[in-house]
């Protein structure tokens, strides 16, 4: 699969044999063939040696990047040339922590482990992660974050999916601090008081340097709002003390100048059951909410790059007078001071997509890379299949007068809907527009 993070081509495989040692046999190398530099990631892996093939002239690597056949070359040749360092693929470390593949790019061996990114939040102990949703969007790190720091756009950019635009009151918000500790690094932390869904809610923001989040909310009240019982329904998972409560936990990744990848983990509390919905339901869910902001926060980033201080300019381009917004002030002060080489304003944006198919593009933003909505999408293919066989059944039933029409006209109607409806869904996983003026 091919990856790009913070600039970054990688490609990420998985030994055959290994899947259950601790790093679950994941591998994370550069995505070129040092020979053409052909990418990896349009390669296979070989089952007789488990090695990673190229598609292009046959080389291969094995776990470590070290190559291990030359086709084109007789044994003893090739023996001296698998030894050149030339012939090595860039390997990195990796490990599997929160049902995510984590990979270590810095100099030197590793430092930590990513499961001590949980210190100090709820999934440390009571919780768990459950599953996973990843989608790429067409804005950076820099957007991304300061997007879901943002407490104030929910009712507004969310109507219908979290609360409405009803739920919007004053919102009230400490001055946001960055703790600093030997146990748990380097979080910037702060409390606020909103309305969603109906019910009052005081919620802590966590965010632990540099791209791993949470939110914990407690919402005031009975618990009754109908709004949240659905919300909590598709979430899954439930409080102990059967208070309600908001939790969302987040890893944001910087992919590319104008990229991001978000990766929502989905948490429950142990030995309980998740959501009852299937996983490419809710991935669905996710992507109509995520597509519900992606036009503002698409053309918000490179209106700010247009202005006269450009990105580092931030305080003099945005006017946030309420304190709401202190949480936004916060993250760009912290993240002037992280110098992180990814959002660095000298760098040019790519040109934004020239159709809002090509903006809201499920199917290469998520789709393409996720295997409970590629599964979910060849079963409905089949279920399609089995409609148009059942229809042309009752026609020809019905125009030989083998079936009578009473029977068959029924039965043709049903195949006729059954093929119409999954077709319609089957477009949700590749592009649906998001018109506000609409909900």
């Amino acid at each position: 699969t091919p990856v790009r993070l913070d600039g970054l081509d990688l490609v990420v495989w998985q030994v055959p044999g290994e899947e259950d040692s601790e790093d679950g046999g994941w591998r994370v190398m550069s995505d070129a063939c040092p020979h053409r530099l052909a990418p990896l990631s349009e390669g296979r892996i070989e089952p007789k040696t488990k090695c990673l093939q190229c598609a292009y002239h046959g080389w291969e690597f094995d776990s470590k990047g070290s190559c291990t056949k030359i086709p084109q070359v007789e044994d003893a040749a090739a023996q001296k040339m698998r030894a050149s360092e030339r012939s090595q693929v860039p390997s990195f470390p990796t490990k599997v922590a929160m049902k995510l593949v984590w990979v270590w790019l810095g100099e030197g061996e590793p430092q930590g482990h990513p499961g001590d990114i949980l210190k100090g939040s709820h999934l440390e102990s009571e919780f768990e992660v459950s599953g996973t949703y990843t989608r790429d969007l067409p804005y950076g790190y820099d957007s991304l974050i300061e997007n879901l720091i943002d407490v104030s756009h929910v009712p507004f950019a969310h109507h219908g999916l979290q609360g409405t635009r009803d739920d919007a009151v004053p919102v009230s918000m400490t001055i946001p601090e960055v703790k600093s500790s030997a146990e748990h690094g380097e979080i910037l932390n702060f409390t606020f008081w909103d309305r969603t869904m109906g019910m009052r809610r005081e919620a802590q923001f966590s965010l632990r340097s540099p791209f791993f989040f949470y939110y914990l909310g407690e919402f005031k009240g009975d618990g009754d709002s109908l709004e949240f019982k659905k919300f909590a329904e598709r979430r899954g998972g439930g409080e102990a003390d059967g208070k309600p409560r908001f939790r969302l936990h987040c890893a944001c990744v910087p992919v590319a100048p104008g990229w991001s990848r978000l990766i929502l983990c989905n948490a429950t509390r142990s030995g309980q059951s998740g959501s009852i919905l299937p996983q490419w339901a809710i991935h669905l869910l996710s992507n109509r909410f995520l597509d519900s902001d992606m036009a503002f926060l698409h053309y918000q980033e490179r209106t700010l790059r247009n202005k006269t201080n450009s990105a580092d300019g931030w305080s003099n381009a945005y006017y946030m007078p309420g304190e709401a917004d202190r949480s936004i002030g916060a993250w760009r002060q912290w993240l002037a001071k992280e110098k992180a080489r990814c959002v660095d304003p000298e760098v040019e944006l790519p040109p934004s997509p020239l159709s809002r198919e090509e903006l809201l593009n499920r199917w290469d933003q998520h789709t393409a890379y996720c295997k409970h909505c590629r599964e979910a999408l060849s079963n409905m293919e089949v279920v399609q299949k089995g409609c148009a066989a059942l229809f042309l059944a009752a026609l020809v039933g019905a125009q030989t007068e083998l079936a009578p029409n009473a029977l068959c006209l029924p039965v043709e109607l049903l195949g006729a809907v059954g093929m119409a409806g999954i077709e319609t869904l089957k477009q949700e996983f590749r592009f649906k527009d998001y018109e506000h003026y609409k909900t």
